[in-house]
C-alpha cells in the first residue's frame, strides 16, 4: 500500500515537471500497448477490425448515394410534374382568353351590325355622298321601286357623260359621232320612259331589265367591227356548194362575195342538213313553209339566202369584199332581219357588238321569248371569213422581208421550224379567203400539185399564167418538184413571183417564162 501510493506521488511529481510532454507520450504508448492487450484477449487484430469496418463503410456509401440518387429524381420528377402542370394551366388561360377576345369582337361585330340595321338612313346618306346633284332625303329608305327608278337614271346620265368625253378625242368621223349620241340619248330616253312603265309590273321585273339592259347598252358602246378573224376555214361539205354558190351569187349580183356565202353557210349549218343556208323563215321563201328547217331543198335553200344576203349586202351599203364594216352590218341583218340594219344605222350610225346585244334584248322584251338571234353572229361568220381584199398577190408581197417563216409553219401546225414555201401558200390563201376554194391547204409540194390535178386545173410549163396562180418548181429536173411560190405577173417574157423559204425569207423574184426548172402551174381562174 505505501509502495504504491508512493509510485503515483512520483508519477505526479514528473508530470508537474515534464515539459516536453513526454510522459504523455508515454501514457499513450501505454495505452496503446493495453489495447493490444484487450484485443489479444477478444481474439480480433487490428486488421481484421480495419476490415470489417471497410465493408461497413462501403456499405453505408452505397446506401448514402443511393438515397441521394433517389432524392435527385424526385426532385426533378416534381420538377416536371410543376412544368407540365404550369404548361396546362397557361393554355387553359389562353383558350379562356381567345374565347373572350372572340366573344368580344362578335359582340362588337354584333352591336356594329345592329347600329347599321337600326340606322334607317345608312343607305340614303351614302347615296347623297356619292352623288350630290340628286337628293335622296325625302324619299322613304323603304320605297325601293323609287329608289331603283332613281338608280337607273343616274347610270344612265352617267354614261352619256362617259359617251360624250370619249368622242370628244376622236378628230375624224364627227357627223357619225354625233349621229350615235344622238341615238343613245334617244335608247336612254326610250329605257328611262320603259321604267317607268314597268315600275308598277314589280320588283322582279325591274331588277331583270336592269341587270340586261346595262350589261347590253353600256357594256361597249365604241365601234367594234374590226374582229378576231380566226385560221378556220370552211368545211368540205360547205366547199361542195360552190358551183351551186357561185350560180346564185352571179344571179344576184355578188359573184365577189362567195367566200362570204361559204361562210354565213358554215356558220348556220356547215354544209348540213337540207336547209344548209337556214333560210326557211327569211322573207323570200314562197315555197316551204316558213319555220325553223321548213325548206328541205339544199338548192332552193342556197338561192333564198343567197338571195337575202344579197339585199342585206345593198341596204348595209357594202362597197367591195373587204368593206369590213358593212359586211359586218349587213351579217347582223341576216341573223336578226332587214330591220337590225335601219335600227342601227339611225341610232348608232352602223354596226357594233354592243347594239346588237340591245337589239336582241329589246326584241326578247317585245315578243316575251328567252332568245333572239345571236348578238354575236358576226364574229362567228368572220371566222371562217379571212379578210384580205380578195388579192392573194398584194397580200403575199405584204410579207415580202419575213425571215424564218415561224408565222406560216406554226399556223400551219407544226411545232418546229419545216421547208415553208408551201406553208406560206396556204397562210395567204387563208387571209384572203381564197383557202380550199381556188388554193389548197398544203404543206408539201407534191399534195398541192395532186389537188391541181384532180380539180383539172393544172397546167403544164407551157403555159401562160395569170396573176394569182400558183408557181411549181423542179430546181434539178429530175420530175420531183422541189418549190413554190405565188405568180405576181407576167411582163415581157418575165414571170414574176412571190416566194416563202427562198433562203429562209419571203422574197420576189423573176424568171423567163421558159425557164427550165418550171415544172407547171396550178390555174386560179
Amino acid at each position: 500500500m505505501v509502495k504504491e501510493i508512493k509510485t503515483k506521488e512520483v508519477i505526479k511529481d514528473i508530470k508537474t515537471v515534464d515539459q516536453k510532454k513526454n510522459l504523455e507520450y508515454f501514457e499513450k504508448k501505454k495505452d496503446v500497448s493495453s489495447k493490444k492487450i484487450i484485443n489479444k484477449e477478444t481474439n480480433h487484430s487490428d486488421e481484421q477490425i480495419n476490415h470489417r469496418n471497410y465493408a461497413v463503410h462501403k456499405t453505408i456509401n452505397a446506401e448514402k448515394r443511393v438515397t441521394a440518387d433517389a432524392g435527385i429524381r424526385g426532385r426533378e420528377l416534381i420538377k416536371r410534374k410543376k412544368k407540365i402542370k404550369e404548361s396546362q394551366t397557361k393554355q387553359v388561360q389562353n383558350k379562356i382568353k381567345d374565347k373572350t377576345v372572340i366573344k368580344n369582337h362578335i359582340k362588337k361585330r354584333n352591336k356594329k351590325d345592329i347600329s347599321i340595321k337600326n340606322d334607317t338612313s345608312f343607305q340614303t346618306r351614302l347615296k347623297i355622298k356619292q352623288n350630290h346633284s340628286v337628293s335622296l332625303q325625302s324619299i322613304n329608305s323603304h320605297d325601293y321601286n323609287q329608289r331603283m327608278k332613281l338608280h337607273m337614271i343616274k347610270k344612265h346620265k352617267n354614261k352619256i357623260k362617259e359617251a360624250k368625253e370619249s368622242t370628244s378625242r376622236l378628230n375624224a368621223g364627227a357627223k357619225q359621232s354625233v349621229k350615235f349620241l344622238k341615238g343613245t340619248y334617244s335608247v336612254v330616253k326610250r329605257t328611262v320612259s320603259s321604267v317607268n312603265n314597268l315600275i308598277t309590273m314589280g320588283t322582279g321585273l325591274i331588277i331583270l331589265i336592269v341587270i340586261t339592259l346595262f350589261i347590253g347598252v353600256f357594256s361597249a358602246l365604241s365601234d367594234d367591227s374590226s374582229v378576231d378573224t380566226s385560221s378556220l376555214y370552211v368545211s368540205e361539205e360547205v366547199l361542195a356548194y360552190t358551183e351551186t354558190i357561185e350560180k346564185y351569187a352571179k344571179e344576184y349580183e355578188i359573184e365577189d362575195y362567195v367566200a362570204l356565202i361559204q361562210a354565213v353557210m358554215m356558220q348556220e349549218s356547215g354544209g348540213k342538213g337540207k336547209d344548209p343556208m337556214q333560210s326557211s323563215e327569211c322573207s323570200f321563201n314562197e315555197k316551204y313553209p316558213k319555220k325553223h328547217n321548213g325548206i328541205n331543198d339544199p338548192d332552193y335553200s342556197i338561192k333564198v339566202g343567197v338571195q337575202y344576203l344579197a339585199e342585206c349586202l345593198k341596204n348595209a351599203k357594202a362597197t367591195d369584199p373587204s368593206d369590213t364594216p358593212h359586211i359586218s352590218l349587213a351579217l347582223q341583218g341576216y341573223n336578226y332581219g332587214n330591220g337590225y340594219i335601219s335600227w342601227a344605222v339611225e341610232h348608232f350610225g352602223g354596226y357594233t357588238r354592243a347594239n346588237a346585244k340591245v337589239f336582241s334584248d329589246e326584241k326578247k322584251a317585245e315578243l316575251q321569248v328567252k332568245v333572239y338571234g345571236d348578238p354575236e353572229y358576226v364574229p362567228h361568220v368572220l371566222r371562217y371569213y379571212h379578210i384580205g381584199n380578195g388579192n392573194i398577190v398584194l397580200i403575199a408581197k405584204s410579207q415580202v422581208g419575213n425571215v424564218g417563216g415561224k408565222t406560216y409553219w406554226s399556223w400551219y401546225g407544226f411545232n418546229s421550224r419545216v421547208s415553208w414555201c408551201a406553208c406560206f401558200i396556204s397562210w395567204v390563201a387563208n387571209e384572203s379567203g381564197d383557202l380550199n376554194v381556188t388554193v389548197p391547204k398544203f404543206a408539201r409540194v407534191e399534195d398541192g400539185i395532186l389537188w391541181y390535178k384532180n380539180k383539172k386545173k393544172w397546167m403544164n410549163r407551157n403555159y401562160i399564167p395569170k396573176s394569182g396562180d400558183i408557181i411549181f418548181f423542179d430546181w434539178d429536173s429530175d420530175n420531183d418538184p422541189d418549190h413554190v411560190g405565188i405568180v405576181e405577173k407576167v411582163e415581157n417574157g418575165k414571170v414574176y413571183t412571190v416566194e416563202g423559204n427562198s433562203k429562209d425569207e419571203v422574197r420576189t423574184k423573176s424568171y423567163s417564162v421558159n425557164y427550165k426548172s418550171i415544172f407547171g402551174y396550178g390555174s386560179t381562174k
